[in-house]
C-alpha cells in the first residue's frame, strides 16, 4: 500500500480548511453573532460549522483511501463509489444550506419582534439531476472494473 505525496497534500489541504479554520472561526467569531445570526437567519451557524468539519475529516479520510488503493481492485470500485456518494451528500447539503434531508429544499426564516420571515429557495429539481449524474458516474465506474478485469493484453 503505496501513499502517494499528492495525496497526503491533498488530505491535508481538506484537513486544514474545512477543518481547522471553521474550528478556529468558533472561538474567533464573537458567540452574539452566532446567536444573532440564528435568531435572524434561522440557521444555527454553529451547528453548520461542525458539520463542516466532519465533512472535511470524511474528505480526507477518501482522499487518503483513494490514493492509496488501485483502481483496478474491488477495494478501489468501492472507494470510488463511496468518494461519488460523498460528493453528492456535499452538493445536497450545500444546496439544502446544511440541512442534507431537505433533498435541495433551503429554508432560511428568522423572527423579530413581532414579525417572522421565511425565505424558501427549492433547488430540489437540481438535487435530482445530480442524483441521476452520480447514478450514471458510478455505473461508469462500475463498467470500468469490469472492463479491466475482462480485458486481455495485446501480444
Amino acid at each position: 500500500m503505496k501513499i502517494r505525496i499528492k495525496t497526503m497534500v491533498v488530505a491535508a489541504l481538506a484537513l486544514i480548511f474545512l477543518t481547522a479554520l471553521p474550528l478556529a472561526l468558533e472561538t474567533y467569531v464573537p458567540s452574539e453573532f452566532f446567536r444573532a445570526f440564528t435568531v435572524m437567519g434561522g440557521v444555527d451557524l454553529m451547528a453548520l460549522l461542525n458539520k463542516v468539519v466532519i465533512i472535511g475529516v470524511a474528505m480526507a479520510v477518501l482522499v487518503i483511501l483513494r490514493g492509496s488503493t488501485e483502481k483496478a481492485s474491488r477495494a478501489g470500485l468501492g472507494v470510488s463509489i463511496a468518494y461519488k456518494v460523498f460528493w453528492f451528500l456535499v452538493v445536497l447539503f450545500i444546496l439544502g444550506l446544511g440541512n442534507i434531508e431537505n433533498l435541495g429544499l433551503a429554508v432560511l426564516g428568522g423572527t423579530s419582534g413581532g414579525a417572522t420571515n421565511t425565505v424558501i429557495f427549492d433547488f430540489r429539481l437540481i438535487a435530482f439531476l445530480v442524483a441521476a449524474i452520480v447514478a450514471l458516474m458510478i455505473a461508469h465506474a462500475l463498467i470500468d472494473y469490469r472492463e479491466s478485469k475482462t480485458s486481455r493484453p495485446l501480444t
